[in-house]
């Protein structure tokens, strides 16, 4: 560790890193920090950010837990265990930590999200519904609020409206392959093969794994193209 480094320092050279996707030393960078000031929360918060992106999920619910035991009302923390538990199935925890990240910081929309996303885990996708739309109130364009939405009103059969939802998905981005995939069985559904034919191909060009989904499902296997 070299004299005269404050920890920010070290925080910002751990930023610098995991932008370049040198997350091994973003972690040893974000270390000397916490050695420096082990009561500094946006470096343990920072650390679980970057765990996440490695994917160990343990070592980032407990940078993340260290973070809230230092600032209970660290919100982006609160929502970072939100997503943790969420990527491994953990609905009613996920939905827990999101609450408190809305608690402390009502207009945010990844909390929201999030709220959502494990309303929907947890079969409500009617409040699944509600919490998404607070996060497209908050945040117009945010593509994953409008993509879960839109799942979540298939999910209920609600299609002119789920059709809608898959729309604006992919006017934010026109590539997105997994609501093209989708669009097209909800296409199958109201009968209109022409246009499920053209996502699913579309689909599968940007992500070739899809075929494979497709060719188990029974609703689009008849779609593939030779």
């Amino acid at each position: 560790m070299n004299k005269g480094i404050k920890p920010e320092d070290y925080v910002l050279r751990a930023t610098d890193y995991y932008y370049k996707g040198e997350f091994g030393m973003a972690i040893e960078s974000l270390d000397l920090a916490i050695e420096i000031k082990p009561d500094f929360a946006e470096a343990w918060y920072n650390k679980g950010l970057t765990y996440s992106v490695l994917g160990w999920v343990e070592d980032e619910l407990s940078s993340y837990n260290r973070a809230i035991e230092i600032n209970h009302d660290y919100a982006e923390a609160w929502n970072g265990k939100s997503s943790a538990h969420g990527r491994t199935g953990q609905c009613k925890e996920a939905l827990e930590c999101a609450e408190e990240a809305i608690k402390i910081q009502p207009y945010f929309a990844v909390a929201w999200c999030n709220k959502g996303a494990a309303l929907s885990g947890l079969g409500k996708d009617i409040d699944a519904i509600a919490a998404y739309d607070k996060a497209i109130e908050i945040q117009h364009g945010y593509l994953e609020a409008w993509f879960n939405k839109a799942v979540s009103l298939h999910n209920l059969d609600k299609l002119k409206s789920a059709l809608e939802a898959y729309n604006k998905t992919l006017e934010l981005k026109p590539e997105f392959p997994e609501a093209l995939y989708n669009r097209a069985g909800l296409y199958t559904t109201i009968g209109e093969p022409d246009k499920a034919v053209a996502d699913l191909g579309k689909a599968i060009e940007i992500d070739p794994s899809l075929r494979y989904k497709a060719m188990s499902d029974e609703a689009l296997k008849p779609f593939l193209s030779e």
